[in-house]
C-alpha cells in the first residue's frame, strides 16, 4: 500500500502487477487518480492510491493484475465510474465501436559514409652505380735529339760544363662529377566513385488481429474485397484463407 501520495503526479506510467502497461496518469485527486484511455481501455479509468503496490521513479505498479483491475472497474466494485462516462456506460452497448490499432514495421534505408581503407604512396631512395665514358686530355713528354747541321763555337754566356735541371710542367684533364636532380616522371593518385548494388535485409514485425466469438455471438470478417462470414451461420466446410497462407 502507498503511504506517501505526494509521489504520484501527472504523466507517470502505470503498470499492473503482471507487468502490463495500463497507461499514464492523467490527473490526481484527493483519494484517486485517473489513468488515461489507451490500448486496453476504451475510456479513462479511476484508481485508488490504495491499489498502488510500489513506485519506482516515474513508474507506478499496482497490486493487481490487468485483468482483475479491468474487471473491478467495469463492474463498478469500488463505486467509481470512468471519467466523462455515466454508470450506464460501464456496460458497453453492442453498437459501441472499439478501435484497435494494427501496426506494421517498415524499412527505412539510410546510407552513411565510412572509411573502408587507405592507399599510401611512399618514395624510397635507391642508390645505384652508373658508369659513363668521358674523354679527357693529358700531356705527354717526348724527348728528341737532333744533331746540329754545322759545328760552331760556344757562345759567350752559355753555361757549359755545369750541372743544371729544367722543369717542364705537364698537364692533364681530370674528371669531376657533379649531381643534379631531374624530374623524369610523376605518379598521380585519383579517386573514382563506383556505384554498386548491395543487398540489405532485416526482420520486420507486423500485427494481426484475430476476432473470437463465444456462444451465439456473430462476427463479420471483412477484407479488401468485402467478403463476410458470420460465426453463427453454418460453415460450408472451407475456412476463409488467411493473408499469410499460400493459395
Amino acid at each position: 500500500m502507498l503511504t506517501d501520495r505526494s509521489l504520484i503526479r501527472e504523466g507517470m506510467t502505470v503498470f499492473s502487477s503482471d507487468g502490463e502497461k495500463l497507461g499514464k496518469v492523467l490527473s490526481c485527486e484527493a483519494s484517486t487518480f485517473t489513468i488515461e484511455k489507451g490500448f486496453f481501455f476504451p475510456k479513462d479509468y479511476v484508481a485508488r492510491y490504495d491499489d498502488i503496490a510500489d513506485v519506482t521513479g516515474d513508474d507506478i505498479r499496482l497490486a493487481m493484475t490487468k485483468e482483475n483491475f479491468i474487471q473491478l472497474r467495469d463492474r463498478g466494485s469500488y463505486g467509481f465510474e470512468a471519467t466523462g462516462a455515466s454508470t450506464s456506460e460501464t456496460s458497453r452497448s453492442s453498437s459501441e465501436d472499439v478501435r484497435v490499432p494494427v501496426a506494421e514495421e517498415e524499412l527505412d534505408v539510410l546510407k552513411r559514409e565510412r572509411e573502408a581503407g587507405e592507399v599510401r604512396l611512399r618514395k624510397d631512395v635507391v642508390t645505384e652505380t652508373k658508369q659513363i665514358e668521358v674523354p679527357v686530355t693529358r700531356e705527354e713528354v717526348r724527348v728528341e735529339r737532333s744533331p746540329v747541321s754545322e759545328r760552331r763555337e760556344a757562345l759567350p754566356g752559355e753555361k757549359l760544363f755545369e750541372e743544371d735541371s729544367v722543369s717542364v710542367p705537364i698537364h692533364e684533364e681530370e674528371v669531376e662529377i657533379r649531381k643534379r636532380p631531374v624530374v623524369k616522371e610523376e605518379v598521380r593518385l585519383r579517386k573514382d566513385r563506383v556505384t554498386e548494388q548491395r543487398a540489405a535485409e532485416a526482420d520486420i514485425r507486423k500485427e494481426r488481429v484475430d476476432v473470437e466469438g463465444e456462444g451465439g455471438a456473430r462476427r463479420v470478417i471483412r477484407d479488401d474485397e468485402q467478403i463476410g462470414r458470420d460465426i453463427g451461420e453454418p460453415s460450408s466446410g472451407k475456412l476463409p484463407r488467411r493473408d499469410d497462407e499460400i493459395p
